[in-house]
């Protein structure tokens, strides 16, 4: 067959498209997934109908033909003597004592039924109307329930049915009347997030009866009569451009949210987030970071953005905390939501983590104990809660995700100032609302002062050491990350005439360069690297207590990943740094024939089991394996106490696997065989 282009391909008809709204709240598309599609119900006598408009929920009623081949009568008649007894009344399920007709009840699908529509073709002229759901329809065996409630029934009355004669007058009796509690806002929001709730709001809703009509009958044409009809407003003539017709047909990015795929709570898009205002990318980069250094949500936004206009941005959606922004809790739990833990509300949950934050400006670290017994929250939302803002460290509790910020804090006072206020008239609002006592707060705010009086010595080291530009702003400061083209060759020119023994990499515009400082320069770089390589070995080690070279680079890289670009720990980190890091958290570098590579432990945790630690170190500088018993003996003689096998089993499992009725120190074997 001989193909034609386009230009010889002729239009043959042109339609008109309408979309009609007369029944879009009414139009249902039926699915029957049990039974063939050669076997439809275009003859079948349908002998009623019921909706539930709000669920979207259809209940048909479907004669059985009881003449037919394939129907057993004695099995019809038996069930329906099961269900009505043998004397029915008007409310009899099956009045013609025989099973003759069957319900069927829609399920939901879970295909959206907005992209769906029926069309009408009539004078020429198409008419499309939305279908409101989508339901599969399925038989339903009610039926059943209430034929084994009647032979219960039937049973409980034969066999109370001699004694009821026998007995007399009942006795008065004494009846206590109990008041019930008010409930509490908790209680009732569990209440209404129940299942048993939901449930009886959903019997509770009322069925809309419903009238059949059969296909190409009179009165199914005038109801497809309705789809065509048109409104008395005269629509124009549709006359545009190829290309901006393609764009209307695209859904917009508003539109399709919901439909996109979920993606991992740490994954943002940045192309989608370019296309963002700038209030609205800022509260997104909160939204998805929970808490976010300023300098890293400069690096975040696009290039040349604003700082004071980025400052006026974060204002609206977030709070200062040690220097930090940490999004507000109206942002994360929006009003009338509730938790997906617990079912709690979301003012209630605002105020708990109002409380966890305000706490945080107060001290580096809290107990989940304290916040627990002042919140008054379920454990899995105090959990939640303090995960987004802080990290566990051991013999302390939950620390602060990040060093205070005070780059920030020294460049914008008067934001300090302002946050500072607002934080006193939110706890002046949470004291009353949580019923927090003055000891309490008094307590807290002594706690607060003695850090602050032992942080102060560190910070007049720091501000001496902190190196300038020629611009005024800081090396360090990787908020101003444009440097003037000045200041990178000086630097250039000074790497060239400074020795190659205090050569040290420094990050400008995200890119990493070989270049030299004078002494104290160099200080100030070293102090602040190892300070971030610290707290992050520390953070590791204290949470597995042994680590191997491998795993530790392996942490190290999935960091790097995630971090914004300028990481103070990009391409920096070797292996004797990570060893003498290590002994300076006060763990322990292993260096043993065993083993292929350097391998870190830490015992000092402070706490009893201290010694039986400190005795599964010892053993490990001479041998990958150990016996439970050796670990006890070590451990009591090293500090007079004891302990029971099953406290150095515990013990033994953070630092080894056993395998073989033998312990191994992690990472020492293969154990996936």
């Amino acid at each position: 067959m001989a193909t034609m282009d386009d230009d010889e391909d002729p239009v043959d008809l042109e339609v008109n498209v309408h979309l009609s709204k007369t029944l879009a709240n009414s139009l249902y598309l039926l699915q029957y997934p049990v039974r063939p599609s050669f076997m439809t119900y275009d003859n079948v006598e349908i002998l009623s109908g019921k909706v539930k408009p709000n669920q979207k929920k259809l209940e048909l009623e479907v004669s059985l033909n009881t003449r037919s081949k394939h129907y057993s009568k004695s099995k019809g008649e038996q069930f329906a003597l099961n269900v009505d007894g043998r004397n029915p009344d008007a409310t009899a399920v099956y009045s013609s004592n025989m099973m003759d007709k069957q319900v069927l009840l829609s399920h939901a699908c879970g295909t959206d039924s907005g992209r769906y529509a029926v069309g009408y073709f009539r004078d020429g002229e198409l008419y499309l109307s939305p279908v409101r759901a989508q339901v599969q329809m399925k038989p339903s065996f009610n039926y059943l329930d209430k034929s084994d409630t009647r032979a219960e029934s039937k049973i409980a009355a034969q066999e109370g049915g001699d004694s009821s004669q026998d007995e007399g007058e009942e006795e008065a009796k004494a009846v206590t009347v109990k008041f019930a509690r008010p409930e509490s806002d908790l209680a009732k929001a569990r209440r209404l997030a129940s299942f048993g709730h939901m449930k009886k709001m959903q019997e509770e809703e009322a069925w809309v009866p419903l009238r059949f009509s059969n296909t190409y009958t009179e009165s199914s044409e005038r109801e497809l009569r309705m789809l065509s009809q048109k409104s008395g407003e005269s629509s124009n003539e549709f006359h545009v451009e190829s290309t901006e017709y393609l764009k209307m047909l695209m859904s917009h990015a508003d539109e399709v949210q919901h439909e996109k795929p979920a993606m991992p709570n740490n994954v943002l898009s940045l192309t989608q987030l370019k296309s963002m205002p700038l209030s609205d990318q800022v509260k997104a980069l909160l939204t998805n970071a929970k808490v976010i250094r300023f300098n890293q949500l400069l690096h975040l936004l696009p290039q040349g953005t604003d700082p004071q206009a980025t400052l006026r941005a974060i204002q609206i959606v977030a709070v200062l905390v040690q220097g930090c922004w940490v999004v507000k809790s109206e942002v994360l739990y929006p009003k009338d939501g509730c938790s997906p833990n617990s079912g709690i509300s979301s003012e209630l949950l605002c105020r708990g983590r109002d409380f966890v934050m305000w706490r945080f400006t107060m001290t580096r670290c809290v107990t989940r104990k304290e916040i627990a017994s002042i919140v008054k929250l379920p454990s899995e939302d105090v959990k939640d809660i303090l995960e987004q803002m802080s990290h566990i460290k051991v013999n302390h509790g939950w620390e602060f995700v990040f060093e205070h910020d005070y780059d920030f804090t020294d460049r914008y006072p008067e934001i300090v100032e302002r946050q500072n206020m607002l934080w006193d008239a939110k706890f002046q609002t949470l004291s009353k609302q949580l019923n927090i006592s003055e000891a309490h707060e008094k307590k807290i705010r002594e706690i607060a002062a003695a850090e602050a009086q032992a942080e102060r010595p560190r910070r007049r080291r720091t501000s001496r050491t902190r190196k300038r530009t020629l611009s005024g702003r800081s090396i360090s400061d990787h908020s101003d990350m444009e440097t003037e083209s000045f200041d990178i060759d000086q630097l250039l020119k000074d790497n060239k005439t400074k020795s190659v023994g205090h050569n040290h990499n420094s990050v400008l515009n995200g890119a990493t360069m070989e270049i030299s400082h004078d002494h104290n320069d160099s200080d100030k770089v070293s102090e602040e690297f190892r300070t971030e390589l610290r707290g992050f070995i520390k953070e590791k080690l204290y949470s597995r207590y042994v680590l191997s070279m491998s795993e530790l680079k392996r942490l190290l890289n999935m960091k790097l990943s995630q971090a914004p670009p300028g990481y103070i720990l990009s391409g920096r980190v070797t292996d004797e740094l990570c060893e003498q890091t290590v002994i300076e958290i006060g763990g322990i570098v292993l260096a043993t024939k065993w083993q292929e590579e350097p391998m870190f432990m830490f015992s000092k945790t402070g706490d009893e089991l201290e010694p039986v630690r400190t005795a599964i170190c010892d053993l490990a500088k001479t041998s990958n394996r150990m016996v439970k018993k050796t670990v006890l003996k070590n451990a009591e003689a090293m500090s007079g106490k004891t302990f029971t096998e099953n406290t150095v089993k515990n013990v033994l499992r953070d630092y080894c696997v056993n395998k073989n009725a033998q312990w191994y120190l992690k990472c020492s074997i293969d154990t996936s065989s």
